[in-house]
């Protein structure tokens, strides 16, 4: 049994009372009337506040869980008691989860059962627990309050957000249709595979006007061609330590998570095999290339489990071991940090090493702080080193890309909340130009 917030507050006001009582008998015995009423009130409260542990709880969780979006989480509650209770109820999320509602006040008579609802956003991937829900009850007066901790044991698996892209990100990059098992979406430009004819409209590439059409139809008409499906792309994560490091609000390694399922279903929903793989000293986890519906299930499963590690990454290993015995063109896709001059290096040898066989894609974050810092105006000596540093560091950055570019490689970096777009937009550009 545990005094409630009102009951130390109808306490302090006899303070004075207790204080005025050694002035006169009078108030003295004012000041015992009041305290016993306060004694009684609470014994009142004492007897009439119901057991806890006779209130049933049960808890409901979303199905499938989203990173970052909103979810509503149903709660039960049936007294068995023999007259009216009345109880607080909280519920304890785990520490991942945003759940500022997950708390109520109920009033239940004998046999009766309400329904609760609040709202909770995961901002972790992976398996969680919910185990316990707080319960007051309280008497009449809420003087004094009987506490306990039911366990209703929940385990909640949260997925990345592959679906959605924000407004800021699909301004950067053109998304495809996202529903797999809808018509594919076809994406029109400079791809291989010829789709149709349809008559010149202002604005229209003249290189793609059909002059033998013309000829014959004597009026413009323009050449459309699709992106060729059952292409192969290969998307490789790194999950070494200079992933770890944190960017906002989340690691390195969880911005290239979503922005590495994005990519994939994006792929998969224009008819090409996807295959993926998370690495670090060696691969951790990976889904052969497939196509299909099960497919988009299969690498959010895994990207669900997937977690970073303070190895140094061997990406040689890696792709060895998930290219061996694919002699055909394949599109690799690695998500990496360049920051490190070895890392650097590492990749520019390996990526590079892919051409002509294969066509490489390297997707790295900006790095907004030393953006931060080459825009710094120098006010003293400390300021300026920084600022040449952090120059250096540009320029080193720069010839990595060079490198990589020189040798066959393309190289997508976007700061993180854009990072998912800009990999989706260098897809859709490599399929226009038909480069695989």
């Amino acid at each position: 049994m545990t005094p409630s917030p009102r009951l130390a507050m109808l306490a302090a006001l006899g303070l004075p009372l207790a204080l005025l009582g050694v002035f006169g008998r009078p108030l003295l015995a004012l000041a015992l009337a009041y305290d016993a009423a306060i004694v009684l009130l609470a014994g009142v409260d004492r007897l009439s506040a119901g057991d806890p542990h006779r209130l049933e709880l049960a808890r409901r969780l979303p199905p499938r869980w989203i990173q970052g979006r909103s979810d509503l989480i149903r709660l039960e509650a049936r007294w068995t008691g023999a007259r009216r209770g009345r109880f607080l109820v909280r519920d304890l999320p785990p520490a991942s989860f945003d759940a500022p509602g997950a708390r109520f006040q109920i009033s239940l008579l004998a046999g009766r059962a309400v329904e609760l609802a609040y709202e909770a956003v995961p901002r972790e991937r992976g398996h969680h627990e919910f185990r316990q829900l707080a319960v007051r009850s309280m008497g009449p007066f809420g003087l004094l309050q009987r506490r306990a901790l039911l366990d209703v044991a929940e385990r909640a698996k949260v997925y990345p957000d592959l679906v959605s892209i924000p407004a800021r990100e699909a301004a950067i990059g053109r998304a495809p249709r996202w529903a797999i098992g809808a018509r594919r979406a076809r994406a029109s430009g400079e791809g291989r595979e010829f789709h149709q004819l349809r008559e010149y409209t202002s604005g229209d590439d003249v290189r793609m006007i059909d002059w033998k059409a013309f000829a014959r139809h004597a009026r413009p008409a323009v050449r459309e061609h699709r992106a060729e499906r059952n292409q192969r792309i290969l998307i490789l994560i790194d999950a070494g330590r200079m992933m770890t490091i944190l960017v906002g609000d989340r690691q390195r390694f969880d911005w290239a998570v979503q922005a590495a399922g994005r990519l994939a279903r994006a792929a998969l929903s224009y008819g090409d095999l996807v295959g993926l793989g998370v690495f670090s000293r060696e691969v951790m986890a990976r889904v052969a290339p497939a196509k299909g519906r099960g497919q988009v299930a299969r690498i959010a499963s895994l990207l669900c489990e997937a977690r970073s590690s303070l190895d140094e990454p061997d990406l040689g290993r890696a792709l060895g071991t998930l290219l061996r015995g694919g002699a055909r063109r394949t599109l690799v896709v690695v998500f990496t940090e360049l920051a490190d001059p070895r890392a650097a290096e590492t990749v520019v040898r390996h990526i590079g090493a892919l051409a002509p066989r294969h066509l490489g894609l390297v997707v790295t974050l900006a790095d907004t702080d030393l953006e931060a810092e080459r825009a710094l105006v120098p006010e003293g000596a400390e300021d300026a080193y920084r600022r040449v540093a952090a120059d250096e560091l540009w320029q080193d950055s720069l010839l990595t890309e060079k490198a990589l570019r020189s040798r066959g490689a393309l190289v997508a970096r976007a700061r993180a909340d854009a990072l998912a777009a800009h990999a989706v937009e260098s897809y859709l550009e490599i399929k226009r130009r038909g480069r695989l």
